[in-house]
């Protein structure tokens, strides 16, 4: 389990990446902020196109933030909305893929505005993702890297 200081900033991170969210065709904006297992925190928010599918989630787009400056171990990933909304199946498969890298098994909080959450953990809302054997040796490679 995170500490309550780490659910904190990971809920001031994902509230504020909420704010730039790119809503224009929905009006509805999502915040998330995933934690790294060496304690930094990347945000992330979602971004709607017009051309169906080419839209990002915030989830993704949080984990996108951390792998860009090199981090790809989470323990967590806090996800901001107006009610206490888990991520979708895409974004859970892409928590999985990572997930491998250090059979981590991640927290994910949904959190609504007013900063009520629950908690469950990856395995628990997919517990049968998929799971790559063919190169589950380069995926580890990224541990601690």
């Amino acid at each position: 389990m995170i500490t309550d200081t780490e659910k904190n900033e990971l809920l001031t991170v994902a509230t504020a990446a909420r704010n730039n969210a790119f809503s224009h065709l929905t009006g509805h904006s999502f915040g998330a902020a995933v934690l790294t297992t060496d304690g930094q925190v990347f945000g992330g928010c979602n971004t709607e196109s017009t051309i169906s599918g080419l839209g990002l989630c915030a989830e993704r787009s949080a984990i996108d933030h951390a792998v860009v400056h090199g981090k790809y171990e989470y323990k967590a990933i806090f996800v901001v909305d107006e009610k206490q909304h888990f991520p979708c199946g895409a974004c859970l498969q892409y928590l999985c893929l990572f997930s491998q890298i250090n059979s981590f098994d991640i927290e994910i909080y949904a959190s609504d505005l007013q900063g009520n959450y629950q908690m469950k953990t990856l395995s628990e809302i997919l517990p049968v993702g998929f799971r790559t054997e063919k190169n589950l040796d380069l995926i580890k490679s990224f541990k601690n890297k």
